[in-house]
């Protein structure tokens, strides 16, 4: 049914996607279709904290994120399937959404954040924003970590 399923990964809480993982490799095993796992690193496109670091640390920095990404899927992602993954620099709601449009997404599985109403006000959703601007199906998973950890 999908050709293209995207899990979008936050390294800095990555037992918060297994759910979406295991949801996402059901699909992609049924339809033989291709898993894209991207991680976003946001920090250094804010003048701000980029002006801390030059551009070798920078360049550093994203290649220890890229390991670190790769061995977050060879432990979790079987052998056999169709994996893409990709590691960008910016805003995630803008990055995974271009990302679905670049790379004919067709369905995105999303664990969304459950945060206080005023979190949500100050620092917005990530996943409502990306539910809103995709032209795919989006699928919000809207557990804590702990209640989908077996």
């Amino acid at each position: 049914m999908f050709k293209r399923v995207l899990v979008p990964i936050d390294l800095a809480e990555p037992d918060f996607c297994k759910q979406a993982i295991n949801l996402a490799l059901r699909e992609v095993k049924d339809s033989n279709a291709e898993l894209h796992l991207i991680t976003i690193v946001s920090g250094f496109t804010n003048a701000l904290v980029a002006s801390y670091f030059s551009e070798k640390e920078h360049k550093k920095k994203i290649n220890e994120i890229a390991i670190k990404f790769r061995e977050l899927a060879n432990n979790v992602i079987p052998n056999d399937t169709k994996l893409v993954l990709k590691v960008y620099e910016g805003s995630p709601a803008d990055s995974i959404v271009d990302h679905i449009r670049n790379k004919g997404i067709d369905l995105v599985i999303l664990s969304a954040h459950n945060r206080s109403a005023v979190n949500e006000f100050i620092l917005g959703s990530v996943s409502a924003r990306v539910a809103e601007r995709a032209k795919c199906s989006v699928v919000l998973l809207k557990n804590t970590p702990n209640e989908h950890e077996s």
